[in-house]
């Protein structure tokens, strides 16, 4: 399938992705496959230009591997083992420039151009959040914890018994009307551990590649119910796995806060201002009931734990706005 003039959209707003080769093409299509155009979306897409570079290329003008803001307004990250160069610039676009090697990298192919996407995407009502998502009818949560605290996991494992996916790492959190937050999918793919891909049965699913963390990268949207865009009822803090079936316990909004430094990818690379992504995070905390959760093996009661959160919320929430 040729994604050259294609137009996705995401939350309202659209890109026109053209890709110079079918090597660069299939690198971030079956990341984002999931993003046909909306209505809703506004008329005048961005540009997404995806370009195939030779084996010798690397980026130049950058001291090296991390985020750079461009005079001209813009944003730009660089990656040099193996060489990419991601950019966003409010005159051009957003920009994906790999050598052949970076284009087949588990961690681009699972996520393709995602701090370019962020920096585009960063606005007083939308925040890309280092977090996880499930969602059950039109209610969803947050799955929040630092990298290896399980996230793929717990969604694999809720998505598997019949929850939609909404993202396992990277996603979009906007403050919708009436304050009510909305979670969007950024990415239908998974990173998972190789015990993870073992208990789950995910082996033999086709792989995209392997993180520099030596995680199996897979596409999800033909294996798993994609969901676009969900309300978020609850936020669900991860623990510290435990043997036998997880027991989740209300956090007080105190030690949320201390929980949420997991979410900045905004911040730490620099694709928004840290007064908008404390804005977005302070409002899940403070609207949110919020549970801590311990990762289990026991997955078919993990999956069970989550439903019931997502299930308890949504119902208290809806009894809340009947009463106003």
């Amino acid at each position: 399938m040729s994604i050259r003039g294609t137009v996705v959209s995401l939350a309202g707003r659209s890109l026109s992705i053209e890709a110079t080769s079918a090597r660069a093409q299939s690198a971030i299509f079956p990341a984002i496959a999931h993003l046909a155009a909306e209505p809703r979306a506004d008329g005048r897409p961005t540009r997404w230009t995806i370009v195939e570079e030779d084996v010798s290329w690397r980026p130049h003008g950058f001291a090296g591997t991390g985020a750079y803001r461009i005079r001209s307004g813009g944003f730009a990250f660089v990656q040099t083992d193996p060489a990419s160069f991601e950019s966003y610039r409010p005159d051009v676009g957003i920009e994906l420039r790999a050598a052949p090697a970076a284009l087949a990298a588990g961690d681009l192919r699972a996520n393709p151009a995602c701090y370019a996407l962020a920096a585009w995407l960063a606005g007083p009502s939308t925040q890309v959040l280092h977090a996880g998502a499930v969602a059950y009818e039109d209610a969803a949560a947050l799955v929040i914890g630092a990298g290896g605290a399980g996230k793929s996991t717990t969604v694999l494992a809720c998505a598997m018994a019949g929850a939609g996916f909404l993202g396992d790492d990277l996603v979009l959190v906007e403050s919708g009307h009436d304050a009510e937050l909305i979670v969007h999918c950024l990415f239908a793919t998974l990173k998972l551990n190789a015990d993870s891909a073992r208990a789950l049965g995910v082996e033999t699913w086709p792989s995209l590649g392997v993180t520099p963390k030596n995680k199996a990268v897979v596409a999800v949207g033909h294996r798993l119910r994609v969901v676009r865009s969900a309300r978020i009822v609850a936020l669900i803090v991860l623990d510290p796995p435990v043997m036998g079936p997880p027991l989740p316990a209300p956090m007080r909004i105190a030690k949320v806060l201390a929980s949420i430094a997991s979410m900045a990818l905004p911040v730490a690379c620099r694709t928004g201002t840290p007064g908008a992504w404390l804005a977005t995070t302070a409002a899940l905390a403070r609207q949110l009931p919020t549970y801590r959760l311990p990762v289990s093996w026991a997955l078919d009661t993990l999956g069970t734990a989550v439903h019931e959160i997502v299930a308890q919320a949504a119902a208290d929430q809806a009894k809340r706005r009947s009463t106003f």
